[in-house]
């Protein structure tokens, strides 16, 4: 069977928040994995684009049923394709999780002015 439902998460944040906290480095490094700053540096470090990758990883914690006990966020890399569509490469406990499972995220990411927000859907 494939394409099964398993799960869903979301998260938003303001994006001021991330304004403030991508200037540490300690954050940078904690939440995001080495390609994923090398991708965010080559976009001037957008803080929407920051707060969309920072809310994707919330919300495949969420999505697993994790949180963040099992799952590290730096884990959770997430990219664009060609086209500027996210996708998510999974490292350590997620990844475990993700091939003992089958599963296949699905994701969604948008901003406006003052927020984020990202929902990630988990197939089967």
């Amino acid at each position: 069977m494939s394409n099964v439902f398993v799960r869903t998460g979301t998260a938003i944040i303001e994006i001021d928040r991330v304004k403030k906290a991508h200037k540490n480095k300690k954050f940078m490094s904690k939440y995001f994995s080495a390609d994923e700053i090398r991708f965010l540096v080559s976009h001037e470090l957008s803080p929407a684009l920051i707060a969309e990758n920072y809310c994707v990883k919330i919300a495949v914690a969420k999505a697993l049923g994790t949180g963040f006990r099992m799952i590290h966020a730096n884990d959770i890399t997430v990219l664009r394709d060609r086209l500027g569509a996210p996708f998510i490469i999974t490292e350590g406990n997620a990844k475990l999780l993700e091939q003992r499972e089958g599963f296949v995220f699905n994701v969604s990411v948008a901003h406006c002015r003052d927020y984020a927000t990202a929902s990630v859907v988990i197939n089967k």
